[in-house]
């Protein structure tokens, strides 16, 4: 084996007491900090959990990020299919749009193959499927546009794709 100059060395010195470092935090320090944490974190016998000090690193961020999670949010991310209806109809009585006029939103497209599907006000829909309105069938689906059939008075809308 040749000799090592000084440079590879020091620099496998510095790796053995990197190693020993991690050994030492892995099964030493490790499990006295997490005996630590779960000590502070461990829920009381009536049921609350135990509050964190503001002293702690984190504490005032997480007391933040729940103080902003739990608050009213004006625009739900999460908003569920079945009450789109009901926010639209807010939204349209909020800016004081008229019920008669139809609003149709073309927001999504997907394309898997033979399966393809358009997000339509919030909703999926394949071709040939009938709307949530009355009398609306899908007729065609392209990327950039669909195709929309109106039964009633047998003419065809084009809605353009809205990012």
């Amino acid at each position: 084996m040749p000799k090592l100059e000084k440079r590879q060395i020091i620099i496998l010195a510095l790796m053995a007491c990197a190693v020993l470092y991690a050994v030492y935090e892995l099964f030493f320090a490790g499990s006295a900090k997490n005996a630590a944490t779960i000590q502070k974190s461990a829920i009381s016998m009536d049921g609350s959990a135990a509050v964190p000090s503001i002293n702690e690193p984190l504490a005032a961020v997480n007391a933040y990020i729940i103080t902003r999670a739990e608050a009213d949010w004006p625009r739900n991310p999460f908003i569920e299919r079945n009450a789109y209806k009901d926010w639209s109809a807010r939204e349209g009585a909020a800016s004081g749009a008229t019920v008669a006029a139809v609003k149709i939103i073309y927001s999504g497209y997907l394309d898997a193959g033979a399966k393809k599907m358009a997000i339509i006000n919030g909703l999926e829909y394949s071709p040939g499927e009938k709307l949530e309105m009355e009398g609306y069938v899908l007729k065609e689906i392209r990327p950039s546009k669909v195709i929309i059939s109106n039964r009633n008075t047998g003419s065809e809308l084009e809605v353009f794709i809205q990012e």
